[in-house]
């Protein structure tokens, strides 16, 4: 972990746009921080993807168990959710700890992860076989239908929908972190489709490495039947969760893309 975090400040010197993109995400996300806060805070984002790195070459050609203590935490709130059969999408924001979720979720419930296909095809497939290692298998992020099917079987879907989605592939104007966001409204509709429980998730990696905490939460009780403000509570629920461990999150994409040409593109 030492030698990731090492990597992590030599990434945050080398990879210039993706530092470009987290310091404007910090700008925007948290405008009350100086400027010498918003670089502390990008160099602790970088510090934390050096170790995800680590951890990721690690779990993907060693024994998980041999990582480090994992402490799972609010678990009654899952094994009830899943003793109701209508299945649980399993709701966390990007998390750098995002590689250790597959081992630890699929090791002990019924699970199926969800994700962005990458656009190199070879690292795809080995990113494919890799985490379907782990769990029961993975679902395009655009494959709703096999993720409906999965939860009316009762089982876990791993989902993180705190990425941009464009509206051609059903994203909406939402807001995060007090900014304009477009958001899947993929959430409430598999809700709506299933009748499932959304359960929380809000993984963490010690400062320096050592352990790691699983924090499950209690079931999302939506305010509204309104899909766009179902939507918003989902973000305001992700966020919470980003603000309770900032330097942990994958600031290095671009969340804030303008839902229309009206506003600014921040990162233009």
């Amino acid at each position: 972990m030492r030698i990731g975090r090492a990597l992590g400040q030599l990434m945050y010197v080398a990879l210039r746009s993706r530092r470009r993109i987290t310091l404007i995400n910090l700008r925007l996300a948290f405008p009350e921080l100086s400027d010498n806060e918003q670089v502390e805070l990008a160099r602790k984002a970088f510090d934390h993807l050096g170790m995800a790195t680590v951890e990721t070459a690690w779990l993907w050609f060693r024994r998980a168990d041999g990582l480090g203590p994992v402490e799972l935490h609010g678990v009654e709130h899952l094994e009830s959710a899943l003793a109701n059969g209508k299945g649980v999408i399993l709701l966390q924001a990007h998390f750098t700890v995002l590689e250790l979720c597959a081992p630890t979720i699929g090791s002990r419930w019924p699970s199926r992860g969800v994700y962005a296909t990458p656009k190199n095809p070879l690292f795809a497939d080995y990113l494919l076989y890799q985490r379907s290692r782990h769990v029961l298998s993975m679902i395009d992020n655009r494959g709703i239908r096999d993720m409906v099917r999965a939860l009316r079987r009762g089982e876990i879907v791993w989902y993180s929908p705190d990425q941009s989605v464009p509206t051609s592939h059903g994203g909406i104007a939402t807001h995060y972190f007090n900014q304009p966001a477009l958001t899947t409204t993929g959430t409430d509709r598999i809700v709506k489709m299933t009748g499932c429980s959304v359960i929380p998730l809000m993984p963490s990696r010690e400062s320096d490495g050592s352990r790691y905490t699983f924090n499950f939460g209690p079931p999302v009780v939506f305010k509204s039947t309104d899909t766009v403000e179902a939507t918003q509570q989902i973000n305001d629920q992700l966020e919470q969760q980003v603000r309770k461990q900032p330097e942990q999150y994958l600031w290095a994409h671009k969340r804030f893309k303008p839902p229309t040409p009206a506003y600014t593109n921040p990162y233009a």
